[in-house]
């Protein structure tokens, strides 16, 4: 529980795009939306998807401590919404699939990948909602397609999303005018864990606000097509960075090599951001001798995770306050290769 997960350690490092997610939202027809449902309104439900979901592993939320819910967010199994309303999920070995039972809506099918495009992660998540749809009647209109608790969802209830690390966007302030653009055509740039959260590390999500009207062909492709390209600007503003900006830039980079190396206390925002910088050092070819895992580092360095890490220490910290931040300093010394 405490690890990484398995398909973000075996996954290729890339400069800009860091992981893809394809979310699919469906109801079980004549039963009211989660907010209005009893627990008993399922138990039919979750038997069907019992059956249906042999392969995947039973999490049963209200039988976990708070901590380790944390850190099923952190892994973006569940929503943090579903750490207070959730009661079972379905998590797949590698921790690639994961099924929430009603969190917004009485299903949502998940599936994450790296390397992977959206396109095959969309035929897996297909797949199993198909076997799904065996067992389950869903709530679907012919006008407007799957009916779900939130209008935005309406449609084809596909929500395609991607990761990516925007450093130099970031840095030279142009992300808010990419967003803004953005709207326009239906999408958004969120944090890390998508809506309401902020950037952590100068990582960005890239997804569809709208599913109704589009077909899940012309979502993937339209967001494929957006992606391209503030991937060409990323790599324009590294450019820039590397050419007419370059004592700046490994000024800033080396600095923050140096932090990680030997700090002895640190909060998640600095570390995500040195991590960031270092990333982007490693990128722009100026520590050749470092390799980076930037996408397991991220999710290493988060609380639940340091707290996991402590509870498996016998150690002897300043306050019990600054312990995460103690040693989450101790983690990255270990990681980026400085002092224990």
């Amino acid at each position: 529980m405490g690890k990484v997960s398995p398909w973000i350690t075996e996954a290729k490092e890339t400069p800009v795009e860091m992981s893809s997610r394809i979310r699919l939202a469906r109801n079980v027809r004549d039963l009211p939306f989660p907010c209005m449902l009893k627990d008993e309104g399922m138990s039919e439900v979750i038997e069907k998807l019992n059956a249906a979901l042999t392969d995947l592993r039973q999490v049963h939320l209200d039988e976990m401590k708070f901590e380790d819910k944390a850190l099923l967010v952190e892994k973006h199994l569940i929503s943090p919404l579903f750490t207070k309303r959730g009661r079972l999920s379905y998590i797949s070995d590698d921790e690639s699939v994961s099924i929430m039972v009603n969190e917004e809506d009485h299903v949502r099918i998940q599936v994450m990948g790296a390397g992977d495009s959206l396109d095959e992660l969309y035929k897996r998540a297909s797949a199993l909602d198909d076997r799904l749809e065996e067992k389950l009647n869903y709530a679907f209109d012919d006008k407007y397609g799957f009916l779900t608790a939130c209008p935005t969802n309406v449609g084809t209830g596909l929500r395609a999303s991607v990761m990516l690390h925007l450093p130099g966007l970031s840095l030279g302030n142009r992300i808010q005018r990419i967003a803004n653009n953005l709207n326009r055509f239906g999408f958004t740039l969120r944090g890390i864990y998508g809506e309401g959260s902020v950037p952590l590390g100068h990582i960005y999500q890239l997804s569809n606000q709208l599913t109704l009207g589009r077909t899940e062909e012309e979502i993937i492709n339209s967001l494929n097509e957006l992606k391209m390209r503030i991937i060409e600007e990323e790599d324009e503003m590294r450019s820039i960075m590397n050419d007419d900006h370059l004592l700046k830039a490994k000024d800033s980079i080396f600095r923050s090599y140096g932090t990680l190396k030997y700090a002895h206390t640190i909060s998640l925002k600095e570390a995500a951001n040195h991590l960031s910088n270092v990333k982007l050092g490693v990128d722009l070819k100026l520590l050749p001798e470092y390799t980076i895992r930037f996408q397991e580092q991220i999710q290493l360095i988060q609380p639940a995770f340091i707290k996991m890490r402590l509870n498996t220490l016998e150690k002897e910290y300043a306050s019990l306050e600054g312990a995460v931040d103690e040693e989450r300093a101790t983690l990255l010394r270990e990681l980026i290769g400085g002092t224990s």
